[in-house]
């Protein structure tokens, strides 16, 4: 999906793709080098690309901060891809985020690393979102939200003013959220109340 929307609308070229060894079953994909991601600078040296992803919210976005983190201690910088149709009035955007098309970014937003936004999701103004969090399509959030880091907003999400929402939690799809939400919650439609346990019981889990 990145290499699509990168192609049509991006500002980058994608070169090449890497994969853990482990997982490495072919030298090309699309016609492009995949690499080992263990031995990424043999073959793509800081100093000639970026880097963009994973596009993953395995383990709660877990994977995707911590392998921006060892890509950052080894030299990489990252790219950013923020689709055209994208209603852009924010006031930072950081590195290595990934928003697609028709998504609005009101005034004074502020987005950490790693965001990644599916179609068609508003951000009110004033509102945070911290590192590597995923919002899934048609979310709404309104104006003065905070979404703590690595939390994972599923689609059709609606988040009230001035809400807080705890790192590491998991919003389900279609969920309402009125009040705060702590740290490490699960929230599951149609309540708005956290379930009774930590988001650790579902950062195994398969999402579909």
């Amino acid at each position: 999906v990145d290499k699509a929307y990168l192609d049509r609308f991006g500002e980058d070229r994608v070169v090449g793709f890497t994969v853990d060894e482990a997982f490495l079953t072919q030298p090309e994909f699309k016609g492009l080098p995949v690499v080992a991601w263990e031995r990424l600078e043999e073959r793509f040296p800081p100093d000639a690309v970026k880097l963009l992803g994973p596009l993953s919210y395995q383990n709660l976005n877990e994977f995707r901060r911590n392998r921006h983190a060892e890509g950052r201690e080894r030299g990489y910088g990252f790219a950013r891809f923020i689709h055209p149709s994208t209603h852009n009035m924010a006031e930072m955007v950081g590195e290595n985020c990934f928003i697609l098309e028709n998504c609005t970014l009101q005034p004074f937003v502020r987005l950490g690393e790693g965001i990644i936004m599916w179609s068609g999701s508003h951000v009110g103004h004033h509102s945070i979102l911290e590192d590597f969090c995923f919002v899934s399509s048609q979310a709404g959030l309104a104006s003065g939200v905070r979404i703590g880091t690595c939390s994972l907003i599923g689609g059709q999400v609606g988040v009230d003013n001035g809400i807080t929402i705890g790192a590491g939690s998991y919003i389900e799809s279609r969920c309402m959220i009125r009040r705060d939400v702590p740290p490490n919650s699960v929230v599951r439609h149609p309540s708005d109340l956290p379930k009774p346990y930590s988001s650790a019981r579902i950062k195994s889990m398969k999402f579909r």
